[in-house]
Order: C-alpha cells, then sequence, then structure tokens
C-alpha cells in the first residue's frame, strides 16, 4: 500500500515542486491551503484537494482542519511546508498521535527565524555575519567598530525582501525611518556587503544530517532583495559547515535552508538569513537527485534504504513566473533588472519550480491567481502577505 502525505502551502511552488517529488515516488499526495486557487489544486499529481482555515487568522481551526483531513484522507505523513510550519512545531502534541512529521522544536524555530536572536546564534559558534546595529542604535550613531555605509535596514522577522530597503547614509536612514513611521524595536541596520549569494540546504532527523546541498543565487525578483528567480549548483564548504555547526548544536529535525554572502576576493563567508523550514529554491536540489521532499517522508516513517547522490550533476534551476516578472520590469527599469546579465548561464535549465511540461495547469492557475490579487489591490481589496506579516515570540 503506498504512503498517503498531506502537504500544506498548496498555493506556493514550494509546495507543488514537492508534490511533484513525492508522487514520481508513486505515494498518494494530498495538498491544503486557504486559497481555492491555490496552484497545486490544478495539479495531475495530486489525488486530494482541501480548503483549511489560515493558521494565522484562526490558528484553532487550522489544526481542527488538518487533523480533519488527516483523518478522512487517512495521511501518513504531514509535510508543513512555508510558516504554518510554526503553528504545526507549536502545537506538536495535538498532532503526534495522528500522524507522523519531521519539524523542529519551536524554540529553535524562533532562535533562526528572528534575526536578532539569528545573530546571537551565529556569534555563540562562531559563524560571520556582517556588521549590524539596532535600529535605534543606528538613528543615535551607535554604530560597530568598522561600520560603513552603504547598509540594509531589514525587519528582525517577517516582511520578504521587499521589506529590506538599502541605505546610502546616516541621512538617508533618519528620512526614511520617519517617512515610513517604522518601529524602531523592530529593525536591525546592516552593513550591504556586496558578494554573490550563496545557499545552503540541509535536511535533519532527530539531530542527524540527512542529506545536503549548495548553490548560488544568480537573479531575484523584486531585485535586489527578492526571491531567487535563478540558481546554479556551486559548492561553499565554508557556508555549509557554519549551517552544519548551529544545526548540529541545535539538534535539528526537519529541513533548513540558509542564505549567506561570499565575498570571494577576500575568501569570506557572511550569514544573512535562515528559514528553518522548507524554502523557495527546493527544486533546485531535487533536480540534481538530492530529494528532499521524498527523503522528509522516508524519515518521517522511520524508513532507511535512501542516500543522497555522493557526486550530484551541475545544474542550473528557474522560477518561471518570478524571472518573467523580472524581465518584465527590466524592460521598464535598468536598475531593476535583477540580473539579466546572468542570462547567458554556461548550464543548460533542468528544472523549474513552477512549470512542467506534462503537468502545465499549475502554472496556469498561479497566472490567474496572480490576476485576482491584482484586480483585488486595484480595487483596494486586502492582499493576503500573512507568511510575511507574521510575528512569533
Amino acid at each position: 500500500m503506498k504512503g498517503r502525505v498531506l502537504v500544506t502551502s498548496a498555493c506556493s511552488r514550494v509546495a507543488y515542486c514537492i508534490c511533484r517529488n513525492l508522487r514520481r515516488h508513486g505515494l498518494h499526495v494530498v495538498a491544503a491551503d486557504p486559497d481555492p486557487l491555490a496552484m497545486s489544486f490544478w495539479s495531475r499529481f495530486v489525488s486530494g484537494r482541501h480548503i483549511c482555515a489560515s493558521p494565522f487568522r484562526d490558528e484553532g481551526a487550522f489544526i481542527a482542519d488538518v487533523l480533519r483531513i488527516i483523518e478522512t484522507e487517512k495521511i501518513d505523513v504531514l509535510i508543513p511546508v512555508l510558516e504554518e510550519t510554526y503553528f504545526v512545531s507549536r502545537n506538536r502534541s495535538a498532532f503526534s498521535s495522528h500522524v507522523r512529521t519531521l519539524v523542529p522544536d519551536y524554540r529553535g524555530i524562533l532562535a533562526l527565524h528572528d534575526k536578532r536572536s539569528l545573530l546571537d546564534v551565529a556569534a555563540r559558534f562562531g559563524v560571520s555575519t556582517p556588521r549590524t546595529a539596532e535600529l535605534a542604535e543606528a538613528l543615535d550613531g551607535r554604530l560597530p567598530d568598522g561600520f560603513r555605509y552603504p547598509a540594509v535596514l531589514k525587519p528582525k522577522q517577517g516582511g520578504g525582501g521587499g521589506a529590506i530597503v538599502r541605505i546610502s547614509d546616516a541621512g538617508h536612514l533618519r528620512r526614511h525611518v520617519r517617512a515610513a513611521r517604522l518601529n524602531a524595536g523592530a529593525y536591525l541596520v546592516q552593513e550591504k556587503i556586496d558578494a554573490e549569494m550563496a545557499n545552503v540546504a540541509m535536511l535533519y532527523d532527530g539531530g542527524k544530517l540527512v542529506a545536503g546541498d549548495t548553490y548560488q543565487t544568480l537573479a531575484v525578483h523584486p531585485h535586489p532583495f527578492g526571491q531567487s528567480t535563478l540558481r546554479v549548483s556551486r559548492e561553499y564548504p565554508r557556508a555549509r559547515d557554519a549551517l552544519k555547526t548551529m544545526l548540529d548544536a541545535l539538534q535539528w529535525n526537519g529541513p533548513c535552508q540558509a542564505d549567506f554572502l561570499y565575498d570571494r576576493s577576500r575568501d569570506e563567508t557572511f550569514l544573512i538569513d535562515v528559514n528553518p523550514r522548507f524554502w523557495g529554491s527546493v527544486e533546485q536540489s531535487i533536480a540534481r537527485g538530492i530529494e528532499f521532499p521524498y527523503y522528509y517522508y522516508r524519515c518521517a516513517m522511520g524508513l532507511g534504504g535512501f542516500a543522497a547522490p555522493s557526486s550530484p550533476p551541475v545544474v542550473a534551476t528557474k522560477w518561471l513566473g518570478g524571472d518573467l516578472m523580472r524581465r518584465i520590469v527590466g524592460l521598464t527599469s535598468r536598475s531593476a533588472s535583477g540580473g539579466a546579465a546572468q542570462d547567458g548561464l554556461p548550464h543548460r535549465v533542468e528544472g523549474m519550480d513552477d512549470f512542467y511540461g506534462t503537468d502545465p495547469l499549475p502554472f496556469v492557475g498561479w497566472g490567474v491567481s496572480q490576476i485576482v490579487r491584482r484586480v483585488r489591490r486595484l480595487a483596494g481589496g486586502k492582499v493576503s502577505r500573512e507568511s510575511l506579516d507574521g510575528i512569533w515570540e
């Protein structure tokens, strides 16, 4: 009898990649999301589709809905994908007798999700980060020794890349804070380092590393602090070792991904962000045979008999929808091109996050949902940013 898996955040391309990978291994895949237009609902790789409450609006209703789906669909393994992972972790006792899952300890999630806390964890284990100050300190001119502008202003939690602002000097910082009416306690000011984006992805099972991968982000949308639209396999041993050191110490359980800046001229690596859950470019690893979703299922079920390839091929992958948006913006603004010079990529694109040749409807569904969101925004309606706006404590 094939295993049955429930994948949440079905609206995301991350969930769609996970569903594709699991179905490729013959598993029965069920998807859930508050959005009836969720892109994974359009996929032929999904056998069950369920609307559930948003955990950001009603945590109790979300837990009840997921438990109902688990019972109805006879689910073996639950894979929370984005920030709903935090709710599942916080309510671990509600799920433990009903389904298998591989989620980190909630305190561990908070330690890495909050950027102020992340700096403390990194310092504890000797992991380099850019020079950083609390916003209130920066406004008073109390900056770390050697700090130089330009800098980036970033929220301690949430916001996504769109909430990060490049700051040219101290005067610019004060003007922006006044204009945006920012809560100084919720932001950090971090020295901007011009370097390549080095990414590390890992999966842990009960404190033990199961599989890992490294790659370089070549283009993002929106530029310059958005999500990866184009990436390629590349080795970053120092970044890999840094993340492993932290996750080993935290006795990690489940997936985790981190972004580093690698200054090749100085051979220095700086940690800037951690996703204590699945990440946007998971297809990059799947395309080279490092199948994180399937490994997750095997680990949660307590099954062995698998191993990540020892010498995976070098591949490039793309988020097609994001790449199209990047190019459209690039037509109207040279500065917003988001790395168009990288389009002469020396590696063939082996996979796309959101488009699969024999399963085109999810990409159509994503387009429809984007149009709906745009219409709502133009009509003055509120467009959900729940996973970006959530604050955890």
